[in-house]
């Protein structure tokens, strides 16, 4: 059986209602051409809550420091081939953060995400509705429609 692979995702949304999206491409390793779009997070450390992975996880992808990332707004458990080819059951907690502007670093990033991140975009509803590449998680579009109906604006 697979091992469980836990992780923290996170919905970063601008106060112009936009999403923050990773562009990652494989380039080389078992998973050579694979490419999609995804949310900023990543796997918990040791003995790591999801919501401070989360902390951790957006200030390391983004240069975004917050104090908390309040409640998990979904979980998706599902198989996951990681890039070493591993095949994991991912098991990710959901976080909706708001923040003023849209602005992203990547001074922080791993040797890792430097290699595999293409690009980082921010998307609007509409955007994200048309979008004709790979997003995960599955159901992104309908989360981030509930997040910016059930959130408050970026205090």
């Amino acid at each position: 059986m697979p091992r469980s692979r836990l992780a923290s995702r996170i919905l970063l949304i601008s106060d112009a209602n936009r999403l923050l999206l990773f562009n990652i491409r494989y380039c080389s390793g078992l998973l050579a051409g694979k490419c999609y779009w995804a949310t900023p997070g990543g796997k918990l450390r040791d003995d790591e809550t999801f919501e401070s992975a989360a902390i951790r996880e957006l200030y390391e992808e983004t240069g975004i420091h917050v104090q908390s990332v309040g409640q998990c707004v979904a979980l998706r458990v599902f198989p996951w081939q990681m890039p070493d080819g591993e095949h994991v059951i991912a098991s990710e907690q959901y976080y909706v953060v708001r923040v003023r502007g849209e602005q992203c670093s990547s001074a922080l990033w791993s040797a890792q995400e430097r290699e595999a991140v293409r690009e980082a975009r921010w998307w609007s509803e509409a955007e994200l509705a048309s979008i004709e590449e790979d997003v995960y998680p599955q159901g992104l579009q309908s989360l981030f429609a509930t997040a910016l109906d059930n959130q408050p604006p970026a205090g």
